[in-house]
């Protein structure tokens, strides 16, 4: 039942996240549809002489308007995504884990090998090591319920060990 759930949700948060993705396009379009027809007609149509078109065609003169601003925007989308200002990895992680409750990540996986290393590396009583075997059960289970942090975990270990760039484009997203 729990599976089932999960993949409900999962699917849920793939819709949410479609409607979100072509509303943006769609508000985009109306938007930019409103203000290149606003701008055109009181500014930019006595300004550039109506982009060398009759004066009684004002479409035209739309189009371009629109076309520039659809440029302008995707442009900086472009600059910003180039130049990392957003990162994916904070998309994939808020997908995988919506309330921060049990779904681990790549990163957080690396955190717990370390933390149960350095408790291993001492004198640890029983509760420590039982502790410890815990969160590597936790960690193994969460590896094998999700393909994807599998393969993420894997693609980490490739890239620290061999500077993989395969790996690499799979943990930026590119892949």
């Amino acid at each position: 039942m729990n599976r089932y759930r999960a993949a409900l949700r999962k699917r849920a948060m793939i819709y949410l996240w479609r409607a979100q993705q072509s509303g943006s396009i769609i508000n985009l379009a109306l938007l930019g549809t409103l203000t290149a027809a606003s701008l055109y007609r009181l500014y930019l149509k006595e300004y550039f002489d109506n982009y060398g078109f009759p004066p009684e065609q004002e479409l035209p003169g739309v189009l371009i308007t629109m076309f520039l601003i659809f440029a302008s925007v995707f442009t900086i989308g472009f600059i910003f995504d180039r130049l990392k200002f957003w990162k994916e990895q904070s998309i994939v992680g808020i997908e995988r884990n919506p309330y921060g409750s049990y779904k681990l990540t790549a990163k957080e996986i690396y955190w717990i090998r370390l933390w149960a290393a350095s408790l291993m590396a001492g004198n640890p009583t029983p509760e420590q090591r039982e502790l410890a075997a815990f969160f590597e059960q936790w960690i193994k289970r969460s590896v094998e319920d999700d393909k994807i942090l599998g393969a993420e975990v894997a693609a980490v270990d490739r890239w620290i060990k061999s500077g993989d760039a395969a790996a690499k484009r799979v943990l930026e997203g590119d892949a």
